[in-house]
């Protein structure tokens, strides 16, 4: 891929040595570069194996979106502190409002984002990437076509949780259970945490930390302030990280071949049942171009890679991969949410706090039985003497079948793929917990005596949460899973989906942690039961953690 030479300097070597050219083999395919990505690439170069990753954004991120660049650059105009400071508050607020209303033009979906503000052009362009929904039931699907993928969208919350219990709440309850316990990731968890190399505070949920955090006066206060109210939690700051350099991990490892702008259209599936490589819509030359691999990681994110399942077929006329399965699509699930907050003038050390990407006060679901939900509070300083502090509730989504992903049966996006179809409602259950969140928001804001609270008075549509999981979940049934133990589809084998889309259930944590500990699994299961496709030789016994 060619670029000019102003966008080099900011562009990784391995994105801009390589071009994997039409037909060529390799030992490993990644489709996609964010969380699940990063981790299937650096895991199975570390295993030696010769790995091609695709990412569908281009490089750099706005070289075709001259609009979009556009807005960016406005923002950046109405955000700098400088302008601030200088332009009347009415000016600037219809500022800010004229900029929200012309990203809404390419953006409608992806400028509800709260983080949009702060880098429209690292979010896709809606028109070119539409989706529908059923009339009057949205669900907002927040996507970032980028190297790095949605972690590298600025605001991002950078928690990282594991698990509490990957079966909790199955009993007689006929939901789907994971087919795997918590004992199976501890050795995955831990190589991805170290990492990572984690900050935080230690909880109720085991993780491994690089570094301990004290508490600030600030935290200390609001701690206390919620162990009052309910004693049996254990408020901590949240496990949280800037985003690891995986890629930089996978070339350091060698054999790494990066291709942005790269669409993939679909899997390629021999007779034989197995993963032969994928087709890709290059966004460069504007061709249909393949690659050839007896192994395919989908980490796509949970709808796109249902997609691109969904689009896939062994040979012309065949059953679509996973599609032997009624799961393929369906249990489509996210975490509820309620946001809430205010402004403190009155809580001690506000002018020491910190404002540190990702740090957080987190309150475990075992604090908030309740609700079934766990809290985020961050904190930002808005001046030496005034806080900003901003509290989040998520709620695990039960899988419902009818929360499913389909394909559009007639129209398509700017690549030509057909464009997915996205139906979910919350259930009266959902709704009915979502009162007893917004009552705790609530409180927290009144015990921390907030003033200019302002807090949910429903759910945020689905999707808001940016958490979104199933649609190819992982079972030890064929006939009621898309995938195995192993992440490995039962349709094709060297095929392995292990980005969100395989969950079974969502459970109470953020998911980012248990998609990066599957992957690295998965990676491992890969790299040692695969065949080199070029002499046919066994590739080497895989150093596993």
């Amino acid at each position: 891929m060619s670029y000019s030479a102003e966008n080099r300097a900011d562009v990784k070597s391995y994105w801009l040595r390589h071009d994997p050219g039409n037909n060529q083999v390799f030992d490993a395919i990644v489709v996609g570069s964010g969380a699940a990505g990063g981790v299937a690439a650096a895991k199975l170069c570390e295993q030696g194996l010769r790995v091609l990753v695709l990412e569908a954004g281009e490089l750099p991120v706005s070289s075709r979106r001259p609009y979009t660049k556009a807005v960016s650059k406005a923002v950046k105009v109405l955000l700098d502190n400088g302008v601030e400071r200088h332009l009347p508050t009415p000016i600037l607020r219809a500022g800010e409002k004229f900029v929200r209303l012309a990203g809404r033009i390419r953006q409608p979906v992806q400028s509800k984002l709260y983080a949009w503000a702060l880098a429209p052009e690292s979010l896709v362009d809606d028109v070119d990437c539409p989706y529908s929904t059923d009339p009057g039931h949205d669900f907002h699907w927040f996507r970032s076509r980028q190297p790095g993928g949605r972690l590298m969208v600025p605001g991002h919350g950078r928690q990282y949780y594991r698990l509490i219990d990957t079966n909790a709440g199955q009993q007689g309850d006929s939901l789907p259970a994971w087919p795997i316990t918590a004992s199976d990731l501890e050795a995955s968890y831990l190589w991805v945490e170290r990492a990572l190399r984690l900050r935080g505070s230690p909880g109720d949920v085991p993780v491994e930390l690089t570094e301990i955090l004290e508490a600030t006066a600030t935290e200390q206060e609001i701690m206390r302030v919620l162990r009052m109210r309910r004693p049996q939690a254990t408020p901590v700051l949240g496990s949280h990280a800037a985003p690891a350099a995986w890629l930089d991990m996978a070339d350091a490892a060698g054999q790494l071949t990066c291709r942005a702008g790269a669409v993939v259209r679909r899997v390629r599936v021999g007779k034989s049942g197995r993963a032969e490589g994928v087709e890709w819509y290059d966004c460069e030359t504007q061709q249909v171009r393949s690659a050839s691999a007896p192994i395919v990681f989908l980490c796509a994110s949970a709808i796109e890679s249902t997609r691109i399942l969904m689009m896939s077929a062994g040979r012309p006329g065949a059953e679509a991969v996973g599609m032997h399965s009624p799961a393929l699509g369906r249990y489509l699930m996210d975490h509820a949410k309620i946001s809430g907050g205010g402004f403190s003038t009155t809580l001690p050390g506000i002018s020491k706090q910190k404002d540190e990407p990702g740090r957080s006060i987190y309150v475990s679901s075992a604090g908030i039985p309740e609700a079934a939900s766990w809290l985020q509070i961050h904190l930002h300083p808005k001046s030496p003497s005034e806080l900003r502090v901003d509290i989040l509730s998520f709620a695990e989504i039960l899988p419902d079948e009818n929360n499913r992903v389909t394909l559009h049966p007639s129209r398509v996006d700017a690549f030509g793929m057909p464009m997915p179809h996205i139906r979910f409602r919350f259930s009266d259950a959902q709704h009915a917990l979502a009162e007893k969140q917004i009552e705790i928001v609530r409180q927290i804001c009144s015990d921390l005596g907030l003033r200019n609270v302002e807090c949910s008075a429903k759910l945020a549509p689905p999707g808001t949460a940016v958490h979104e999981t199933g649609t190819a979940r992982m079972g030890s049934d064929p006939a009621t899973s898309v995938v195995d133990p192993n992440n490995e589809c039962w349709d094709a084998k060297g095929l392995y989906v292990t980005d969100g889309a395989c969950f079974p259930r969502v459970g109470v944590q953020n998911s980012t942690l248990a998609i990066m500990a599957l992957t690295a699994r998965a990676a491992v299961h890969a790299a040692g039961s695969s065949v080199s496709g070029n002499q046919g030789d066994r590739v080497s016994e895989p150093a596993g953690f």
